[in-house]
Parts: structure tokens; sequence; C-alpha cells
């Protein structure tokens, strides 16, 4: 859990060094540096680590078979306690809501769930209200019909959706990779419900250019996920551990719980309400828009989102009250689950420090 010093008045973080307009407030570790508008600084690497998807506990899935599973299938065998639902412009969406305090929002990747998220909201529920959801139709959250996507005119209508359901005004959104492009999204299409933006390995250019590098291991998992179908356990070991910054935090169990939650059988409409930076036009036009005060915060051994692509979203977001960027060298393009307990410090720092 997240630990404050009193004695700083909620007002020194406890890891880095933030510059806000008019404000400055400096810590102990001169490693860690955020500056406004400014690419100054890189996260230090020691800290303690905490699993970012424990093992769930749901009935355990045969070894061996492979097949697919339908959303009531999956339900059963990952659903947690703490899993609530709620129907949103009839989409029947899992969702988590822990804490009290200042709402946070955290938005996960296409390929990941809420559960994503498991080892940041453990440590911030204690300070402020924390909820997160599974984008529909992935995770636990329901399909996605022609009907919704008829009356859904974007995929940030339908997160506004969602926090009118649950009667919320106004959030700070926290996004890592394409949830981070959600976030922006939403913050220029409702300014006025947004206090603040922290973006995670985020692309702004489309991610349907960049040239990839890749590994024989990830090759050959994506030959057999082709030849079968099905992307089994080997596929996402390699994965994931070319996304990491450091494979030893990648853990059997977060392996597993992505090979499991990514058996779910082809559904209609699968990415019709994720923002994608795959439409340039309204993607730039989005990002020009937000006005909110952003903290980005940046795995720079991300082989995918590279710094390159992290100075790009500095550019782009050329309207926002302020921007602070960190940079971690050791992490790779999941910041959240690979460092939960040093994402988390940096999050409730900047916030307080932005904080009137």
């Amino acid at each position: 859990m997240l630990r404050r010093d009193a004695g700083r008045q909620g007002k020194q973080a406890s890891h880095g060094s933030f510059s806000t307009p008019g404000t400055r407030i400096a810590a102990k570790d001169p490693r860690m540096k955020i500056s406004v508008r400014s690419i100054i600084g890189l996260a230090g690497a020691a800290v303690t680590l905490i699993a970012a998807v424990p093992a769930p506990v749901p009935v355990p899935v045969t070894i061996g078979v492979q097949t697919r599973l339908t959303v009531e299938q999956l339900r059963i065998e990952l659903g947690r306690p703490g899993d609530r639902y709620i129907d949103v412009a009839g989409v029947h969406v899992r969702y988590r809501d822990e804490g009290r305090g200042p709402v946070l929002l955290l938005l996960h990747g296409s390929r990941s769930t809420l559960d994503a998220w498991d080892g940041v909201a453990a440590e911030l529920k204690a300070h402020y209200r924390v909820v997160r959801f599974d984008q529909p139709p992935t995770g636990l959250s329901g399909p996605v019909s022609d009907a919704v996507v008829a009356r859904i005119s974007a995929p940030e209508a339908f997160t506004a959706a969602f926090l009118d359901a649950l009667k919320i005004p106004k959030v700070t959104l926290v996004g890592v990779s394409s949830g981070g492009t959600l976030a922006y999204y939403f913050a220029a299409t409702y300014p006025e419900r947004v206090a603040a933006l922290v973006l995670s390995n985020t692309p702004s250019d489309s991610v349907t250019n960049l040239k990839l590098p890749s590994t024989p291991a990830l090759d050959a998992s994506l030959a057999a996920a082709k030849a079968t179908g099905i992307e089994g356990r080997d596929f996402w070991q390699a994965y994931l551990a070319f996304l990491y910054g450091d494979q030893s935090r990648l853990s059997a169990a977060t392996v597993d719980y992505y090979y499991r939650s990514n058996l779910r059988v082809a559904e209609p409409n699968k990415f019709k309400l994720h923002a994608l930076t795959a439409d340039g036009q309204t993607t730039m036009a989005r990002l020009h828009s937000v006005k909110a005060p952003v903290l980005i915060l940046w795995g720079m051994h991300d082989p995918v989102m590279t710094p390159t692509e992290g100075r790009a979203l500095v550019a782009h977001l050329d309207s926002a009250s302020a921007i602070s960027f960190v940079g971690m060298p050791d992490v790779g393009h999941y910041p959240p689950m690979e460092v939960p307990h040093r994402f988390a410090l940096m999050v409730d720092a900047y916030l307080q420090a932005i904080r009137p």
C-alpha cells in the first residue's frame, strides 16, 4: 500500500522532483525529476516490486486443452471478488470501484483487462477512489452489438456513459498503451470532466506505420498461433517477455492470465469501442485539443513505443496546460504491470503537486 509522509502536508513527493507552473517540489532522490514542457530526467530503477496480476482464484483450466471460451465461461474461470457489473448503453460491463477520494479512472490496453491495474490499484485505493472497467468486448465485459455501435458515437462517448452510470462527474484519467489513447480522446471531448491525464507508453502516431522489431521466440510463437488459431502460453510468454524491460519481473501467473483471458471467442465489433490511432486525422485533432495538465510516464526500454514515440506525444499535446515527462530506463511497454509500486508513487506525487 502506498504510504505518505504526514509531515510533507500532502505536497512533497516521496521519490521525485516535480515542476508545475509557479511551484517546485523537491524530494531527496535526485535521480527522478519531472519538468513542465520538457524532457529532463529519468526515473531511478531501484524499487520494491509488486506482482501486477496475482494468480486468479477460479476453477483451473485443464493443461493442454486449447479451446475458445464464451464470456460466460470466462466469468466463471476468471471472475474475482470485487467484480461488479453494470449495464451501459446496452452492454454488460465488468468493473471495479475501490477506495474513497478523488476519482481515478484506469484504462487498460487492447490485449489486457482491468486486472492489469491490480498492483497500482492496491497502492492508490487508500487515498483515491479507483475505478476501472473491461473495455468491451474484451475481458469479462459483454459483446458489442451493431445496435450499440449505432447508438454510441465514439469510444469516449461510451466511457462518458459508463461514468454517468456511476454518477461520477469528473476524473483523472490514467491510461497505458491504447488505454492512454482513449484517455486523451476523452479529455479532448469532455474537458470539463477531466482534472488531469496520466499517459504511459501511449501511441500518438499510427502504430500501423511503425517498423516493429521481433525475436526468434516471438516469431516462432506467432507462426504457431497462426497455424492453430490459438495464442498459447508459449505465445504469451514470448509476447510479454518481448515487451517487458526486465523479464525477471514477468511472472508465470501473469502469462497464464493473459493466455486465459484471451481465449475468448471471436466477437463482432471487437475494436469499435476502443480508441485507435489508425484514424490519424481524428487522433491528431484530439491530441491538439487536450487542455488538462498531463503527466507522461514512459518505459524507455519499450521496443514498440520507443523514446522517439514519447517525444512525439509531447509535441502533439501542444494545447495542454502543462506537460510533465518521466522516463524509466529499465521498464518496457507496460509500466503499471512491471513496476506498479513506482508507478503509483509517481502518480500520487504528481496529483498532490498539481492540486490547488
